[in-house]
């Protein structure tokens, strides 16, 4: 037994310095995941555990991914190219976007147009 809680230590050491990638990948999953809830209750949608399945699945494919860029760049190319970097961005912007768009089926409009509308001032309506 004591073998792998060694063999444990060992690999959360190797992957120590991509916690903080895997944490914001795992936050936007889980901000996706809320507003997708909240998105399809509003379009009278049922949450069926298909749908969240596909949560899970992304959560694990998604660290997959990017381990496996953070080992392929260490380990193989010495970080000559920043694959782990490469890849969480490709994973943030589909989240991103993702949350965007659900954002959007909540609010009924695009949500970026509505807060500058809402930052606007009387003085720039046209008289």
């Amino acid at each position: 037994m004591k073998w792998t809680h060694a063999l444990a230590l060992n690999v959360l050491a190797i992957l120590a310095p991509i916690q903080p990638v895997l944490i914001a990948t795992g936050v936007l999953i889980f901000a996706d995941l809320v507003l997708g809830l909240a998105a399809a209750w509003k379009r009278g949608e049922a949450i069926t555990s298909a749908a969240l399945r596909r949560t899970i699945s992304k959560i694990v494919i998604y660290n997959i991914a990017v381990i496996s860029g953070f080992i392929v760049e260490k380990y193989l190319m010495s970080d000559l190219i920043p694959a782990t970097k490469l890849i969480a961005g490709v994973i943030g912007a589909v989240e991103l976007k993702s949350i965007l768009e659900n954002a959007d089926t909540i609010n009924g409009a695009p949500i970026f147009l509505s807060i500058i509308k809402s930052l606007g001032s009387q003085n720039d309506q046209p008289k």
